[in-house]
């Protein structure tokens, strides 16, 4: 999480000008104050891309409240004449296909990849209005999320029953919020994993080395804290059902012990935590060991609960 000295000083600036509005919204239900997903979604554009096996197809829904919604669609080509379960998988920003990308032949799994709508950077923001446009994008991540789950859930080839919810670092702090407006909107989650997260969220900002300058975390700490309450995950760990993988890594420079510690108690059990060796998760070829061992642990243990059918032989 990279946060420029700018948009330091438009969350100082939004501190400021609206200390009485946010201390009444952080005193409200986070559940109730999220936006609701959208249902009748129009496709604005498909493209389809057959790769190994897969038929990859990019899907854009058009909402008036949420904005546009992108998902990508691994599945596997040909279609088997039975129906599959979902797995749902929320990486580090950027888009579904990058967040897809490094998964292994899924076998009889539908695998979805969801388009972040923020940047991956946010060095160019140059006013308040752009701080605001990122504040609705971001709070308006679960009602999308849970938007296209329940268009993708409805789908001939989709086992409903079957629906996974697997969160990587960013994606992990997401899932919770993202969990409890699905099923609020009547869509079981069955398995959710959250590898690499924390709570709450001001920690993380206070712990971060990306934020610049030093002097600013605490106050960006605090107001990401006030703002983002809504999608706080210990707001919402403690209304959720289903199983859950906690995973993290023991020297994970980017999330502290204490976050780590306070995400994994409000996991409401059953739950699996596996600690893995080494820094945070990440992409690239320091981190590719890393990374294929946390797959292949979401894997099996998508498979050994249910979740996920067997995965082809490799």
């Amino acid at each position: 999480m990279k946060i420029g000295r700018s948009i330091v000083m438009a969350f100082a600036l939004m501190v400021g000008a609206g200390s009485g509005a946010a201390l009444w919204l952080d005193h409200r239900d986070a559940l109730s104050s999220l936006p609701r997903p959208q249902h009748a979604l129009a496709i604005d554009r498909t493209t389809l891309v057959y790769r190994d096996r897969r038929r990859l197809e990019h899907i854009v829904f058009k909402t008036v409240a949420l904005g546009e919604i992108g998902v990508m669609v691994s599945l596997p080509d040909p279609l088997p004449d039975r129906k599959l379960p979902l797995v749902i998988v929320l990486g580090g920003l950027g888009s579904g296909e990058d967040n897809i990308g490094d998964l292994p032949d899924a076998g009889d799994n539908v695998i979805v990849g969801y388009d972040w709508p923020i940047p991956l950077r946010f060095d160019d923001f140059r006013s308040l209005t752009h701080a605001l446009g990122l504040y609705r994008a971001v709070m308006a991540i679960p009602a999308q999320v849970a938007s296209a789950i329940d268009f993708l859930a409805s789908q001939p080839w989709a086992d409903d029953q079957r629906i996974s919810l697997l969160g990587y670092s960013l994606g992990a702090l997401a899932a919770p919020a993202i969990e409890d407006v699905a099923e609020r909107d009547g869509r079981n989650i069955g398995w959710t994993i959250l590898a690499y997260g924390g709570a709450p969220l001001g920690e993380l900002v206070a712990a971060s080395p990306h934020v610049r300058p030093r002097w600013a975390r605490p106050i960006l700490a605090s107001a990401v804290d006030v703002f983002f309450h809504p999608l706080q995950p210990t707001e919402h760990l403690a209304r959720l059902s289903g199983q859950f993988l906690i995973l993290e890594g023991r020297g994970d420079a980017l999330i502290p012990e204490s976050a780590r510690a306070r995400l994994r108690d409000a996991a409401p059990a059953p739950k699996t935590i596996v600690a893995f060796e080494g820094d945070h998760m990440g992409v690239g070829s320091k981190k590719a060991a890393l990374l294929q061992r946390i797959i292949a642990a979401s894997a099996a243990w998508l498979v050994e609960k249910g979740a996920a059918n067997p995965l082809p032989a490799r």
